[in-house]
């Protein structure tokens, strides 16, 4: 019998199923607005109204502790600090401090009170990961090195590091490498059986293009990504990487180092193309994502959106290989409700390939 969790797992092999699979992810002001509109009174719930495949379960105290989290401004787990800043429609945690920022002697990450390595809590993952074992359930660990380093050198800093101060990059990396490969260690060991896909956020990438060359990935990024997707590999687990704009020109490297799954696929950015990344990626890479949320999603009428989904499942659904959902992780306060359903009913109804 076909469920949720076979069908990613199908689309994740490159296999074709009943229809494509479907993931979903948005701001806590959309989640609510949703709540409200379908009278949906829990996730649960609403994930079953939008025909939702996926569940993703993080560590309780994945960026902030619990006492953090409610305070206006935070110090995280890796010692930077967030502010809470206002938009129309929400909030989100604004950087405003970087520990190592302006501190360029190696001496200073070694100073640094680095998180310990069994500072991340996954004691809620199995009850949560047995409550949703219908869908395919996403474990999360922590971000990438290279991500973390950004905030906690602040991301001039670190950018000039690659250029001019190699070593301090290499030993900054490598002291927050040691620690993310002991999280997911740990999530491993104790709760792959209960795990289908692991995922890992890494943001290399603006809108126009990597933000450093492609040797600087290969000598400072392509280490640690090679060895998360060796220990997920080693637990006969997929790999789905996170990388926001136009990653193209690296995803040879991303290839080469074990990733199975790239998740937002932002249409929009330079080189991003739908049908090109799937012509000369769709063999080795399975697809997570697409809807654009730049201007379809938040600007484009209910047609135009379905249109757009029933598309995206033309070019990236082909022989497997693909999961629906935001092109963006999380959909944002201004995308209008009527276009979110329209999006989600669309794909939940083609089936060109079954």
């Amino acid at each position: 019998m076909i469920n949720s969790k076979s069908r990613i797992l199908a689309a994740v092999n490159h296999r074709v199923t009943d229809r494509t699979p479907i993931t979903f992810d948005a701001e806590k002001e959309v989640y609510e607005a949703l709540y409200r509109h379908l009278g949906t009174p829990t996730r649960e719930a609403l994930f079953d109204r939008l025909n939702v495949d996926t569940w993703m379960i993080l560590p309780k105290n994945f960026i902030f502790t619990e006492a953090e989290a409610r305070k206006t401004e935070k110090t995280t787990l890796w010692g930077y600090r967030t502010r809470v800043a206002c938009y129309p429609g929400g909030t989100y945690d604004e950087l405003c401090f970087s520990p190592l920022a302006g501190k360029d002697e190696i001496a200073a990450i070694k100073q640094h009170p680095w998180p310990s390595d069994t500072a991340l809590d996954f004691s809620g993952v199995s009850t949560e990961a047995r409550a949703h074992a219908n869908r395919a359930v996403i474990g999360v660990f922590t971000w990438g090195a290279y991500f973390i380093a950004s905030f906690v050198r602040g991301m001039e800093d670190l950018m000039m590091d690659f250029a001019l101060r190699p070593q301090y990059a290499d030993t900054l990396i490598k002291t927050i490498t040691e620690r993310i490969l002991a999280y997911l260690d740990i999530l491993l060991e104790r709760h792959s059986q209960e795990l289908d896909i692991i995922y890992m956020a890494d943001d290399y990438c603006s809108q126009l293009g990597p933000l450093f060359s492609p040797a600087t990935f290969r000598q400072f990024v392509m280490p640690y990504l090679t060895q998360v997707a060796e220990r997920i590999h080693r637990h006969d687990k997929k790999f789905l990487l996170h990388v926001c704009g136009a990653v193209r020109p690296l995803l040879p490297m991303i290839i080469e180092a074990g990733v199975d799954m790239l998740e937002p696929i932002q249409t929009r950015a330079a080189g991003m193309d739908p049908a090109g990344l799937k012509k000369d990626f769709g063999r080795h890479l399975c697809f997570y994502g697409g809807l654009d949320l730049q201007e379809i999603l938040c600007k484009g009428t209910p047609r135009q959106v379905a249109d757009e989904a029933r598309r995206l499942i033309d070019c990236l659904g082909q022989d497997g290989g693909y999961i629906f959902g935001p092109g963006h992780t999380y959909i944002q306060v201004d995308a209008p409700l009527a276009n979110i359903m329209a999006m989600y009913e669309a794909a939940a109804h083609y089936h060109p390939w079954s």
